[in-house]
């Protein structure tokens, strides 16, 4: 009997364009991160009784969990009421979300006596995990083995780059994999097999929204979608998002400006400027929308696979949208010190910077087009270090949900 070993890896994520205007309806487009998480699920022998066995140094959680309460307890999921039949993990949006939630929030509750007192991410790094393994092997009749589940992430937690989300894809896509592996007569031809198609790719999209619900009660599913999807994921309240295929790798410098923000004042602030100058306030969203697609426009040329766009004069375009929006974002009072500094160090290169995210602090972001020197990006990056800012070099709209051998 073999045990089987699975290695994925996801993005994570940041706004490019849409940031508070989104909340009005308008165009939002996010982009895969070069900083990625990665989840590597073993099948391990089992010693006395079934067990998982959690590595998460990123939220510094070590645990072992038994199996066979879980699978008494949390196996044959119920579905949505309304819905007859039986649950499959092919159909996440069909699980009956409140009620196996509570369940697992039972169990944690009955194995793990100081469950209450642990971090918020701790506990939710566990809910998830017990929410998607239970529901995704408690549909299957397949029999229960020890895993060895060990995590790693280049990304900050609680920064607004999709963390939660890449982890929820990351251990829904192993999880989904390794049930394809058990139920597939030949290991070789399914493991070397093209990497996640299309259909499955929806389907651990699904699952990780159920995830960020877990994390963040009401998301809007544009995280989970481009951890999934990578590349480039337009959004509009009240729709799903949708994924566009295209083929970037724009290089950035991340900067973290140390300063901690909540995002929900943040939006409060914005409503009550909107109050006071609801027309002001509406051209500016509507600005920021124009902005958006327009953005995506350019990102489609840089994108062409014909070859025929003029990078230079593209980059610049695209360079003039991120000063624009994150102009329009300031007017809207959600810029701060640190993010303007960090603005005047990258144009005084001529390199555009803009905030992502709700801003009041949180992460800037500086477009380096491919004819910037490395003179040029080497004494910005020291100049932002000797100012107290955190800086990653990473790149844009790269791939999302992935196999890694």
């Amino acid at each position: 009997m073999e045990n089987y070993t699975v290695s994925v890896s996801a993005p994570g994520k940041v706004i490019l364009h849409g940031e508070h205007s989104v909340v009005y309806g308008k165009t939002a487009i996010a982009v895969g991160l070069g900083l990625r998480s990665s989840i590597v699920v073993k099948e391990v022998p089992t010693r006395n009784k079934p067990a998982v066995y959690i590595h998460l140094p990123c939220v510094d959680l070590q645990e072992t969990l038994p199996l066979e309460p879980v699978v008494s307890k949390l196996f044959k999921p119920p579905l949505a009421p309304g819905i007859t039949g039986k649950f499959s993990w092919h159909l996440p949006d069909k699980l009956d979300h409140d009620t196996h939630l509570g369940k697992v929030d039972e169990l944690l509750h009955e194995i793990k006596p100081n469950f209450d007192i642990l971090p918020n991410n701790q506990k939710n790094s566990l809910r998830s995990f017990l929410y998607v393994f239970s529901g995704i092997f408690g549909s299957t009749n397949l029999a229960i083995r020890s895993l060895d589940i060990a995590m790693g992430s280049e990304l900050t937690i609680g920064a607004g780059t999709g963390s939660s989300a890449s982890f929820a894809v990351c251990l829904a896509g192993a999880l989904i994999r390794l049930v394809k592996l058990r139920s597939c007569s030949s290991y070789d031809s399914y493991y070397e097999s093209q990497d996640f198609n299309f259909k499955e790719k929806e389907i651990i999209s699904e699952w990780a929204y159920n995830c960020e619900k877990i994390m963040h009660g009401t998301p809007s599913g544009i995280d989970n979608a481009t951890c999934t999807f990578g590349s480039v994921v337009s959004f509009k309240k009240g729709s799903r998002p949708k994924p566009l295929d295209l083929r970037l790798h724009m290089r950035i410098l991340l900067v973290d400006t140390r300063v901690s923000r909540e995002t929900r004042s943040l939006v409060v602030k914005v409503a009550a400027l909107r109050h006071r100058n609801q027309a002001a306030v509406d051209h500016i969203m509507e600005a920021c929308d124009h902005i958006a697609n327009t953005a995506t426009q350019v990102l489609e040329k840089l994108s062409s696979v014909k070859g025929n766009s003029n990078t230079e004069a593209d980059y610049q375009h695209l360079a003039e949208l991120w000063e624009m929006n994150h102009c329009l974002l300031s007017a809207l009072g959600v810029s701060h010190p640190a993010l303007e500094r960090i603005r005047a160090a990258a144009g005084a290169r001529r390199l555009a910077c803009k905030l992502t995210g709700a801003g009041g602090g949180g992460y800037a972001m500086i477009l380096i087009p491919p004819y910037t020197s490395r003179s040029s990006v080497d004494s910005l990056t020291s100049q932002l270090l000797e100012s107290g800012f955190r800086v990653k070099e990473t790149t844009l709209g790269g791939s999302g949900v992935r196999l890694e051998m």
